[in-house]
Parts: structure tokens; C-alpha cells; sequence
């Protein structure tokens, strides 16, 4: 058989250059032909293939009942269950089809093509041009599944008296076109073009938005993308509103092998009504905004970063939904990693957006630079710890401030033989400041240091039980420090430790305070027990402990749950067990164990046809640092998935201090193979200056391939 075949295609290659025209070899008959009957009238210039016919031209595969291929003309006519296989796994399906010997072009009946993402076209006639481009005539278009019922339309397709394929520019165009929804047309439109399936990216429009809100009126958004090379895009937005003005957005992203660079500029020529004016007239001025992050690697141990964001007033990035943070930070990182040392230079600005506050006051950070070294361990289990910093902090209105500080510490770490594990540790501190304009000292500026050593130790004895498939942890801790009382001196700011949250996270800390402008000194213990179950799929964890201090004198705020000999009481409680099951649970209760000053707890259960999460925190008013009201609220959000294609959820958020709720969704999605409708309703109750509270109804309907159609109503 093999012989044969081999025979019949040295038979056509000599043949075929006998010919009348010399044809190329890349013209000529396919390299490979494979058949049950393979006949050649050398005399007509004719081959003719029959049962089971392959047909292969270097990475095509032509397959047909039967084949006929003309030497002169160099055509190949292929009839009876005609594919022609592409190499990236397009296949075109025939019942009649005559193509080029090279199998570039030629034209086709009763067409139907598999793309290479599943999706399907079919046509009553079409013809290959150069093997990139394919014209169809009376053709349809469809991602969706075929259904069970071959008769029955797809969900959604489209159909277009004119279709074509170009592989060279990886694009899809229709003329004369609709979109049928279960076979019934919906939309009209002359033209239609969309990337073909397999184009990674393609310059174009994207898809278009619209809708209405309190702030902004009537609006579009219409963003368009252009890709300048395969490293690097950039996409343009252009939005009128009808009370807001006209907002433009750029995006610049570019990577490459060392480096990256995303970049977000926007410029609005507001339309908002003045203040001063109370409706009379129109207060017109240019707004924008900037954001922005990038990072180079340097070399294999260094690297520079940023990111930058502003914006030129305070709510113009929540006015047309950009963000809702309030506190915009930027910064440059200059990073060195050699070993076991850590080296860094950092900046930091922030834009402060909250009301009543000025920027006055917010402080400038630059250069905050940072060495860490940890030492390799000795072979009895201790290791040295050297971390150091440099601070330079400047406002325009409000304390300057210097710092260089290091930290030097020995630590030793054994384990007995009976699994008791002792660390102990050695630890200097040394600051040096200078401060300017302080208010609540006398001077106002000049030099202040300190020297503080702390010597400590942290036993702990890890043990474990097995029941069955179960096992228990037992794990009871305790440690002490000792260390000179700290007082600090007027001339030493406190700006990185006035935020004070006591919880299980920093009872071991060898400095409670978050930060090192403040030093928790004096002797204090602590003592805990953590406890802990593992089973087959699931486990539980805790921890309960307490501070002790020896000394009624205390830097702490009223209210840390830290300012007397006996703290509070603080813990944790995680439990997963083999079931859609989870909840974690923080507290913090008084010494007396009476009343609970913060409480956080987080429960997710259900299964994909119910499923909720709640959120509970308090924070008693004399909890923290004392500076904040009562906060207490709940969140709750439940989704349900009904069946394959519908599912439903909702979340609202309830201030119960205050007795109102914040914020309430409501959403309904259906998605299939090929189409996703997502509707939902959004009541906000936020307010900022010219920011009003508003109800907003939004629909968006995602076609596979084609792109999405989103709309919003602001219903007051």
C-alpha cells in the first residue's frame, strides 16, 4: 500500500514537470496524498483520488470523499464531506470545493467553519484568497453551542449578506447585518467588525457604556484601543455628560522584559453648578487627574519603583466613578536585596481628599531610607539583627521632623528535648532627632536622643494528641521583658505610632506601638495559651492571652485596653470544618471580663444555591487611641446560583450606631456559553459636598467575542 503510494506521488511530481508550464514546488501536488484508489491519466494531466482522501500541503490537511486534481490548471476539486484543516485548528467544512494546487485559493459550496475558539460560521457559498482572506455570501455567525436540536436556533448570531475573514489583519467584518436573540432579529446595523477569535490584541473600539447619575447627568463612555506594538498600548475614553462636562481618559501601558509602566491621565471640562451662585450660574473650569506606577529592575539586586496619584479636587475622582479613596498615596522605591541584607530608599507624598481637612498638614516623606541584616545562625541557634533607618518628614504647616535610629539585637532560639521552645533576646535601640516647630514643647526645635536597651524571653510548649482521625493542639506561651520606663520628651514626634490597636497579633511584640517613635518600656509579662484541632478536611484554631505590667506608669493611651498593670484580654477563634462552613472571630474583652471593647466577626457558609457572608465589627469608643466615636456594623451579602444559568445576590451594609444603612445591592445575572445579562440595583447613601446620595439601576449585556453593552440609570 505505502509502496504504492509512495510510487503513485514520484509518478505526479515527474509528470507534473513534463507539463506544459513548470510549476514551483510549493504549487505543486501536495507533498503527501493518501487514498483507498489513487488513478493518474498522465495523458489528461489528471490524478484522481477516491475513498478516504488526505490531502497534505506543508501545514493544511485537505479531507474529502473523493478528489480530482488538474496538473494544468493546478486546481484540485474535492467533493463529499470536504475539511480543510488549518494549522491553528480553523477547519472548514464542504461539500464541494475547488482550491489551488498550493491550496491559496479557490471557492467553495454549503460552507460551515469551525473557528478556533469553537465558534461557528456557515454559508451558502464563499472563496479563499491567498489563503488569508475568506469571503463568505448569505453567512452566519455564532459562539454559542449548537443545540440539542439541530433545527433550533442558536441563543444569539449573527447573520450578514457579506462576511469575511482576514488572517492577516485578524479581524472579522460584516455588511448588511443583524443579531438575532433565538432566532428573531433584534438590531440592524450596515456594518460590523470584531477581532477574530484568535488575535490576542487588536486596535479598536471597545465596548461603549451609558446611563445617568445624580452628579453627572445623562452620560456615554465610549473608550477606544490602540495597540502600538506588542510591548506597549494605549487606550482613549471619551465621556460627555450632560451635567458634568466632557471627560477625557487616557491609559499608557508598556512591558518589557525588566521593566514595566502603567499610566492613567484624565482632563474634564466640568459643567457644575457654583456654590456662590445657588443655581444662577455655571461654575466652568478644567479638572484632571494623574496615576500611574512603574518599576525597573537595575540589575539583579536592585530595582526603582514608583507610583503616583493625584487629582486637582477633592471629589472629582468619586464624581465620575474613578475611585473612592480619599487618601491618595505616592511614592518612589529605590530596593537592594544582597543575601541577608535589605536595602531601601523611599519617598512618600499623599494627597489628603477629606473633608475639612488641610493639605496644609499632611507631611511630606522623603527619603526614608532602610537596612536591614540578618546574620547567618551560629550552630548553637542565635543570630544577629541589625535594622536601621533614616527619616526626613516636612509639612508646610505643622512639625519637621529628623530621626536616625537602629536597632541591634541578639537572638537565641532552643528546643529541649522535650519540644519546649525558649527564645531569648538582647536588644538596644538608639534615636537621635531633631524636631522644629513643636507646639508642646518649650523650646519649639532642636536635638533630642534616647538609649534603650530590653532584654527578654518567650517560652512556649507546643503539644499534641491524636483521637482517631483527629488531632489536638495545646500550645501555652508566656514571656516577659524587661526594660527601662520610657518617657517621651516634647522634642520626640510622634508620627508613626499614634494608631494603637491591641489584639493577639502584638501581645508577644517586643514594642506594642506600631511604630518607633514610641517605645513600650517598663517590665511586663504576658501569657497565653493557643489551641487547635486537625481533621481529615477541616481544622479549628485559637488564642487567648494577657499582658501584665509591673509598673501603673504607661505611655498608652485611656482606652488601649493597655494603659493599666493588667491589660486587656485578647483573642481569636478560626473554625473550618469539613463543610461549607467558616468563621473567624476576633475580640477584645476588659480585664474584668464584663464587657467586650472590639469585636470582629466574619462568617461564610452556604453551598452554590445559598450562600451568605456576614461582617460584624465594634469598636468601643474607648477602645484604640480614644480619638474615634462607637462603630458598630454589619454587612451581609447572599448569592444564590438557582440553576445552571440564572443566579441572584445582594449585600447591604447598616451603620448600628447611627441607625441607618450605608449602602444596598440587588443583582441578577443569566449567563449561558456565549451571552451574560447582569442587572442590579445600587442604593448609596454617601454624601460629600457635592456628592449627593443616589440610586442607580445598571444593565450589561455581554456578547462572547463581539464585547459588552453597559447602561446605568440614576434613579434620583
Amino acid at each position: 500500500m505505502w509502496f504504492g503510494l509512495l510510487l503513485s506521488i514520484f509518478i505526479l511530481v515527474s509528470s507534473g514537470a513534463k507539463a506544459g508550464k513548470e510549476l514551483k514546488p510549493d504549487s505543486q501536488i501536495p507533498t503527501l496524498l493518501k487514498a483507498d484508489e489513487i488513478e493518474n491519466y498522465r495523458e489528461l494531466g489528471l490524478v484522481i483520488a477516491k475513498g478516504s482522501v488526505e490531502a497534505i500541503h506543508q501545514d493544511k490537511i485537505l479531507r474529502a470523499d473523493s478528489l480530482t486534481y488538474s496538473q494544468k490548471d493546478d486546481i484540485i476539486s474535492a467533493k463529499g464531506n470536504v475539511t480543510l484543516l488549518q494549522a491553528d485548528g480553523e477547519v472548514l467544512f464542504s461539500d464541494l470545493l475547488e482550491i489551488t494546487g498550493d491550496f491559496r485559493d479557490g471557492i467553495a459550496q454549503n460552507i460551515r467553519i469551525l473557528l478556533a475558539d469553537n465558534s461557528r460560521a456557515v454559508a451558502a457559498s464563499g472563496s479563499l484568497r491567498g489563503g488569508k482572506v475568506l469571503d463568505m455570501k448569505k453567512a452566519s455567525y455564532t459562539p454559542c453551542k449548537p443545540c440539542l436540536d439541530p433545527s433550533d436556533p442558536p441563543f444569539w448570531q449573527i447573520r450578514a449578506y457579506n462576511f469575511q475573514q482576514n488572517r492577516t489583519s485578524e479581524t472579522i467584518e460584516y455588511r448588511d447585518v443583524f443579531l438575532d436573540i433565538w432566532g428573531i432579529p433584534i438590531v440592524y446595523t450596515p456594518y460590523l467588525s470584531h477581532p477574530d477569535p484568535k488575535a490576542r490584541r487588536k486596535t479598536g473600539l471597545l465596548s461603549t457604556s451609558m446611563g445617568s447619575s445624580t452628579e453627572l447627568g445623562t452620560y456615554l463612555k465610549q473608550p477606544f484601543f490602540y495597540a502600538l506594538a506588542e510591548d506597549r498600548d494605549i487606550t482613549f475614553e471619551f465621556m460627555p455628560t450632560s451635567k458634568g462636562g466632557q471627560l477625557i481618559k487616557n491609559e499608557y501601558r508598556q512591558r518589557l522584559r525588566d521593566s514595566y509602566l502603567e499610566l492613567q491621565l484624565s482632563l474634564a471640562n466640568t459643567d457644575l453648578l457654583s456654590d456662590k451662585a445657588k443655581g444662577s450660574e455655571k461654575d466652568n473650569k478644567f479638572q484632571g487627574h494623574i496615576q500611574g506606577s512603574g518599576r525597573y529592575d537595575i540589575s539583579e539586586n536592585w530595582n526603582l519603583s514608583g507610583a503616583v496619584r493625584l487629582t486637582s479636587d477633592d471629589t472629582y475622582l468619586q464624581r465620575y466613578r474613578m475611585s473612592q479613596d480619599t487618601i491618595l498615596q505616592n511614592q518612589v522605591s529605590l530596593q537592594g536585596f544582597y543575601g541577608d541584607s535589605y536595602l531601601a530608599a523611599n519617598s512618600y507624598y499623599w494627597q489628603d481628599l477629606r473633608a475639612n481637612k488641610s493639605q496644609d498638614t499632611m507631611p511630606f516623606l522623603g527619603p526614608l531610607l532602610k537596612y536591614h541584616f540578618i546574620s547567618p545562625s551560629t550552630t548553637a541557634g542565635g543570630h544577629l539583627d541589625l535594622n536601621a533607618d533614616a527619616v526626613f518628614l516636612a509639612r508646610q504647616n505643622g512639625i519637621d521632623s529628623k530621626r536616625l535610629s537602629l536597632k541591634t539585637a541578639w537572638n537565641q532560639e532552643t528546643i529541649s528535648q522535650t519540644g519546649q521552645v525558649l527564645s531569648v533576646y538582647a536588644e538596644v535601640q538608639t534615636d537621635l532627632y531633631y524636631a522644629s516647630n513643636v507646639q508642646t514643647s518649650d523650646p519649639t526645635s532642636g536635638y533630642s536622643g534616647r538609649l534603650h536597651p530590653k532584654i527578654g524571653a518567650d517560652w512556649r510548649l507546643p503539644l499534641e494528641t491524636n483521637s482517631g482521625n483527629t488531632s489536638y493542639v495545646l500550645e501555652p506561651i508566656a514571656g516577659i521583658m524587661l526594660s527601662p520606663r520610657v518617657k517621651r520628651k516634647g522634642l520626640i514626634p510622634d508620627e508613626d505610632s499614634k494608631a494603637v490597636e491591641f489584639d493577639d497579633t502584638n501581645l508577644t511584640s517586643r514594642n506594642m506601638f506600631p511604630g518607633r517613635d514610641r517605645i513600650d518600656g517598663g517590665q511586663r509579662i504576658y501569657y497565653g495559651v493557643g489551641f487547635g484541632t486537625n481533621l481529615q478536611g477541616g481544622y479549628s484554631s485559637g488564642f487567648f492571652g494577657q499582658t501584665y505590667r509591673l509598673s501603673k506608669e504607661t505611655d498608652f493611651p485611656a482606652g488601649s485596653g493597655l494603659e493599666e498593670e493588667a491589660s486587656d484580654f485578647v483573642g481569636r477563634i478560626t473554625v473550618q470544618p469539613n463543610a461549607p462552613f467558616y468563621i473567624h472571630y476576633k475580640f477584645q474583652l476588659d480585664k474584668n471580663a464584663k464587657k467586650f471593647k472590639r469585636n470582629s466577626f466574619f462568617l461564610n457558609s452556604g453551598t452554590p444555591l445559598f450562600n451568605a457572608r456576614v461582617n460584624y465589627d465594634f469598636v468601643d469608643v474607648d477602645a484604640g487611641s480614644g480619638t474615634l466615636p462607637n462603630r458598630e456594623e454589619i454587612s451581609f451579602t447572599a448569592t444564590s446560583r438557582i440553576n445552571s444559568s440564572w443566579s441572584a445576590d445582594t449585600s447591604a451594609t447598616h451603620d448600628l450606631v447611627n441607625g441607618f444603612t450605608s449602602r444596598q445591592t440587588f443583582g441578577l445575572t443569566y449567563q449561558n456559553d456565549c451571552f451574560r445579562l447582569r442587572t442590579s440595583y445600587d442604593r448609596e447613601f454617601f454624601q460629600d459636598r457635592d456628592l449627593k446620595p443616589n440610586d442607580t439601576l445598571w444593565f450589561q449585556f455581554h456578547f462572547k467575542n463581539l464585547g459588552d453593552l453597559a447602561a446605568t440609570a440614576g434613579i434620583r
